[in-house]
């Protein structure tokens, strides 16, 4: 969308509502890019005009950013920054930002759980404590085709191509940024803490399927951190806990299908009431581990209640 005033700009990251003042008479112009993609809401901006932002980006996700190309003069919290700055602003944090005209930046917002399994994904370990508090780092740009990143936006920018993969791109950079290479223990000590572990982690999880449970609850229950809660599920179980609470609750909506007496228990009832939604997904990830769909289970399981019922004397 292009910036057709300073209140276009309440939308610099995608509905944050952030305060814009227009700092001289050159009136606020340039153009702004969402894009939401698996789980990922991205924004980014070209800003002609001298612009302040104040507020925070999101009041229930990380955001992570990147200045592309940042004009001289500009400022994060009163310090001046140069292209190439990352920063990192937790929910609910006030960003504080003035930009000159000319500036491009991306951002990136996810939950903190999400943005860890972005991180695994490139082999890395970002949590909480590793990201520390909301901030920034100059660093100069460190990849070959830093020009060619900046040149692909500023031509999404321009209608010119779309931004299929540009985000990615720079999430992958911004993370590696904050992020570091997992440690390797290894010895009997490491492997008997990590199975306990699991083991209270497994019981926590077992007794609350009915429920949101998020990575926090895991590791306060199980008395470790994120990282180490997930490298243990990984070298005992073989899976991340997000994989293993799935595999329970698809479980627990089987032993529903299959021991309900009610005429009004159907396949979303009981999938719902495990915290299973997105049927179709669910259906699918049901026959892979059971061999045949939740409705085969159900329509198995009804004609055996039925009989049940017609021999008890009536």
């Amino acid at each position: 969308m292009s910036i057709e005033g300073i209140e276009d700009l309440r939308d610099a990251v995608k509905g944050a509502g952030l305060q814009a003042v227009q700092l001289t008479r050159q009136a606020a112009i340039g153009s702004l890019v969402f894009r939401k993609s698996d789980g990922i809401l991205y924004s980014s901006g070209r800003i002609g005009g001298r612009i302040a932002l104040t507020g925070p980006l999101s009041e229930d996700m990380v955001t992570i950013g990147i200045g592309l190309r940042i004009a001289p003069g500009s400022r994060l919290w009163q310090q001046e920054i140069c292209s190439g700055v990352v920063g990192v602003f937790h929910a609910g944090d006030v960003h504080e930002a003035q930009y000159l005209p000319g500036s491009l930046y991306a951002t990136a917002s996810m939950s903190m759980d999400h943005l860890e399994a972005e991180a695994a994904k490139v082999g890395l370990v970002l949590d909480a404590r590793q990201l520390g508090g909301s901030g920034f780092k100059n660093v100069p740009p460190k990849i070959p085709n830093w020009n060619g990143l900046c040149v692909a936006m500023e031509r999404v920018h321009s209608g010119e191509t779309s931004a299929t993969g540009l985000g990615r791109a720079l999430l992958t950079y911004m993370i590696e940024e904050f992020a570091r290479k997992p440690r390797i223990e290894a010895g009997p000590a490491n492997i008997r803490g990590r199975a306990r572990i699991v083991t209270l982690a497994r019981e926590y999880i077992d007794a609350h399927l009915d429920e949101a449970i998020s990575l926090d609850d895991i590791a306060a229950a199980a008395f470790t951190s994120h990282r180490t809660l997930l490298r243990a599920f990984q070298e005992i179980l073989g899976q991340p806990p997000q994989v293993y609470i799935r595999t329970m609750r698809l479980h627990r909506m089987r032993q529903t299908l299959l021991e309900t007496t009610r005429h009004d228990v159907s396949v979303t009832r009981a999938a719902n009431s495990w915290g299973l939604d997105q049927l179709g997904r669910v259906s699918g990830q049901y026959k892979d581990i059971f061999g045949e769909l939740p409705s085969q289970t159900l329509a198995r399981t009804r004609p055996t209640r039925a009989i049940e019922r017609a021999q008890i004397p009536g």
